[in-house]
């Protein structure tokens, strides 16, 4: 009798047993990977990786006569990134060594993203293009109308990408062909953000558009933000995310497109541009007029702000317990997620615009003066 229960408990071993092994491999995996803008596809600004107290900086990669606005994707060991000259670069994560280098007619300031060998870029003039990430060489390319801001998600075989002619695509990865489009009345600035089959994007029209990812067609009719938003939206557990150019923050029930709460600040209210890192039961955000918020993410109510010494509009990253975010004049920042302490820094030339993309133990980072740095251990 043992051993016949033995025999018919042993297959369940194997499978928790696999399912534990999976579940190690994908948070190894998210630790040693930023493929897309926001670090995974529900655009949460989180890193799984580990960094020391103290980063010290392992490299630089200067490309003087040009300037980087775009967060590089980071995927096996390779750190993909656009210039605003269209300059597109493959570089070794280790050493900054560059791989491979290609040069295009018109610039990138959307982020690289990465899937299965794949490396998909947005540029000025609304192309949209595949290279191969070993080589760089073009796959395919596929045309919008208007320049592209926000960088490529994916769900499934399709790459979701937007453009300032106001349309989502969502386009066949391997193929480059059009699957279905999805048109807004004014232009989209942000990344798609997925939670299962749904995607959410933040419009210039002043609303939050819920796309089925299946069909192609909207569920509802927006939800209204009141003003336009260029911040590419967070989800976390039921609830979407969505800052403003009108300073406010919104969390939104996905399901129900029901507004949970609304942090406004009526005093010192400034444009928000960034989009949100989620981390600590708190929502991160930078303003317009030199602060970081952090935002109960239950409450709406602020947690702590940190003022920088000059203008940020980067986007806040979170890894390994703390906040990190860069600023216009040149300083890169690590915070207390609890309390908003500042526990280290680093000055460099020049601003930081976008956000940093931290993997396998290594902050990359790319400033307006065509410098990228890697910092770690």
């Amino acid at each position: 009798m043992k051993n016949s229960m033995t025999n018919q408990l042993a297959p369940f071993f194997v499978i928790v047993v696999a399912i534990l092994l999976s579940t190690k491999m994908t948070n190894a995996s998210d630790a040693n990977s930023w493929p897309v803008s926001r670090g995974n596809a529900a655009s949460q600004g989180i890193s799984e990786s580990k960094l020391p107290d103290k980063p010290r900086l392992l490299w630089t990669f200067s490309e003087p006569t040009t300037a980087f606005e775009a967060t590089p994707a980071i995927v096996n060991g390779q750190v993909f990134i656009g210039d605003l000259d269209g300059g597109a670069y493959a570089l070794e994560l280790e050493t900054g060594k560059v791989l491979w280098r290609k040069k295009f007619e018109d610039g990138f300031s959307a982020s690289p993203a990465y899937k299965d060998g794949h490396v998909i870029m947005g540029d000025y003039e609304g192309l949209v293009r595949c290279l191969d990430a070993v080589t760089g060489e073009t796959r395919w390319e596929f045309s919008t109308d208007a320049q592209i801001d926000g960088g490529a998600n994916f769900y499934g075989e399709l790459v979701l990408i937007t453009s300032e002619d106001g349309g989502l695509y969502a386009i066949n990865l391997k193929s480059g062909e059009l699957v279905w489009k999805f048109a807004t009345s004014d232009q989209l600035r942000v990344a798609p953000t997925i939670a299962g089959n749904k995607t959410f994007l933040g419009g210039c029209d002043g609303k939050l558009h819920v796309i089925d990812l299946d069909s192609g067609k909207e569920i509802g009719e927006g939800f209204p933000l009141q003003s336009p938003t260029g911040s590419t939206p967070a989800v976390a557990g039921d609830y979407v995310f969505a800052p403003t150019h009108s300073g406010n923050v919104f969390a939104i029930n996905h399901a129900t497109l029901q507004q949970e709460w609304l942090f406004t600040d009526a005093q010192r209210s400034q444009e928000i541009r960034s989009s949100p890192a989620i981390g600590d039961g708190k929502l991160f955000v930078t303003t317009r007029n030199k602060r970081l918020l952090a935002i109960d993410t239950k409450t709406g109510k602020l947690a702590w702000e940190y003022v920088f010494k000059k203008r940020s509009e980067a986007s806040p990253v979170v890894c390994d317990n703390r906040v990190w975010v860069g600023s216009g004049d040149g300083r890169l920042v690590s915070l207390n997620l609890a309390t908003g302490e500042e526990l280290w820094q680093s000055e460099q030339t020049g601003a930081f615009n976008a956000s940093a993309a931290i993997a396998a133990g290594k902050l990359v980072i790319a400033n307006d003066k065509g410098s990228v740095y890697c910092f770690g251990e």
